[in-house]
């Protein structure tokens, strides 16, 4: 068995920190629906089902943000933009957005990745 520990922010403080500010921007924006339709295009009869908290693993390092399983898609989006280097070599930051497939979901909660 193989245990390996991932590292999530420079400090456990700084990490703490990030998931304090998360939550504050949750309850500012009126709850994760509300953050999950105005960041990802939804018809109007999409239905958010779940919302997680979590780090994507990216070849810069984890990023800290939320997890969207709705009933038409799955997403990504990151809590705070991340920085990169543009072709013609400037820095720039922009939030990280990922959405996926499309997902279908029965009468019983009951969901498929297709």
């Amino acid at each position: 068995m193989c245990i390996s520990a991932v590292k999530t922010g420079p400090s456990i403080t700084d990490t703490a920190m990030g998931r304090i500010a998360q939550i504050s921007k949750v309850i500012s924006e009126g709850g994760y629906d509300k953050i999950f339709q105005q960041t990802f295009e939804c018809s109007p009869d999409e239905k958010l089902k779940k919302a997680y908290v979590c780090y994507l693993s990216t070849s810069h390092g984890p990023i800290m943000g939320v997890l969207y399983l709705s009933t038409v898609k799955i997403a990504f989006g990151s809590d705070s933009p991340v920085k990169y280097v543009t072709e013609d070599n400037k820095t720039e930051s922009s939030f990280y957005k990922v959405r996926g497939a499309r997902v279908f979901c029965s009468s019983s909660s009951v969901c498929a990745v297709e």
